[in-house]
């Protein structure tokens, strides 16, 4: 979250000659391959299951009913659902419905994996292969796809066919909408990290067995992307391999330096955003242009000194401080905004 904030800076790189390589981790790939940008989705979605197991063991322990929990996760998947409609429409002249949003996609993929939490790490496990496995099987037998590979840019696939009849239209990019199904593997792999950390008496044993499935991960996802290209847009099952592997050390770093190790102070800076994350998210998607546009009239003098470069990297700097400022004004005032 806190990247998407100062994603802005990143992308103002573009073509210098000296930090376009950082532009370019910070943009998605036109198709195949995988980038940082790339896990912003994935790391999302596995932060959603890894909270998973910690809040309905709550819920459970204030003696809430499984169908009572069930409610909760079906009324917070349709909030999710509802504020990533309404991010879409902004600047929009017209409704269309559409579901590649990362809130959408958590939405559905929250529901589904809401039925495998506080089950056996196994059980997990397996329902994570057989989403993939299912989603590999449907994509490569079926009568949309085009004279070429079943992965090919376009959309001559079943994802893009199912858009058309359940939308009347294909998304821009390539996207489609059935990508919620693997990526909700992403979801259970966050559950089952989380249950780890949840249920692991020793700590550093949690530790390696998070750097075992990490390393795992990405070594199979690489080795599965000899059938299935890494491909973000139609979250091919390689690529869910792949991110769930990375955001897996991801998760590992952040637990070994604050919990194992207690360092926690550094960390606060995130801890603000983090904690606000639906209010970090609508800040991110829905003022960053309005800011610029305002910015540009009180410190547009400053284009000719900074020059092209450098003036769109400081309105993004100054939006994601202020955005940042606006988020610890809620955080000290105990403000959250949940779903």
């Amino acid at each position: 979250m806190f990247t998407l904030l100062c994603g802005g800076i990143f992308h103002s790189l573009k073509g210098d000659p000296s930090w376009n390589w950082l532009f370019l981790q910070n943009e998605h790939v036109a198709w195949e391959g995988c980038v940082y940008w790339d896990l912003i989705q994935p790391a999302f979605m596995f932060m959603v299951g890894a909270a998973m197991p910690f809040a309905f063991a709550r819920r459970a322990a204030l003696g809430h009913s499984w169908s009572r929990q069930f409610g909760h996760a079906a009324i917070r998947a349709a909030g999710l659902c509802a504020v990533g409609i309404l991010l879409d429409h902004f600047g929009s002249q017209k409704i269309e419905i559409g579901f590649i949003r990362v809130l959408q996609q958590i939405s559905i993929g929250y529901l589904l994996a809401f039925f495998a939490v506080g089950r056996s790490l196994p059980t997990q496990a397996m329902a994570a292969a057989a989403i993939l496995i299912g989603y590999h099987a449907l994509w490569t037998h079926n009568p949309w796809n085009g004279p070429g590979s079943p992965w090919a840019q376009g959309n001559e696939n079943i994802g893009s066919a199912l858009d058309r009849w359940l939308l009347g239209r294909n998304y821009s990019g390539f996207y489609v909408g059935m990508n919620a199904i693997p990526s909700t593997a992403t979801i259970l792999f966050g559950v089952m990290a989380g249950q780890r950390i949840q249920q692991g008496p020793d700590p550093r044993k949690t530790c390696r067995d998070l750097a075992i499935a990490g390393v795992a991960g990405i070594a199979l996802g690489w080795g599965l992307s000899s059938w299935a290209p890494l491909i973000k847009r139609i979250w091919t099952p390689s690529f869910a391999v792949y991110a769930g592997g990375w955001t897996t050390l991801m998760l590992l770093a952040f637990y070994w330096v604050i919990d194992v190790k207690g360092c926690r102070r550094w960390s606060f800076p995130l801890v603000v955003v983090g904690m606000n994350s639906i209010a970090a998210y609508v800040m991110g998607n829905a003022f960053g242009g309005w800011f610029r546009s305002l910015s540009g009239a009180w410190i547009g003098w400053l284009q000719g000194p900074l020059g092209p470069a450098g003036f769109p990297v400081l309105q993004h700097a100054l939006f994601a401080l202020g955005a940042w400022g606006a988020l610890y004004w809620l955080h000290s005032r105990k403000i959250f905004l949940r779903l």
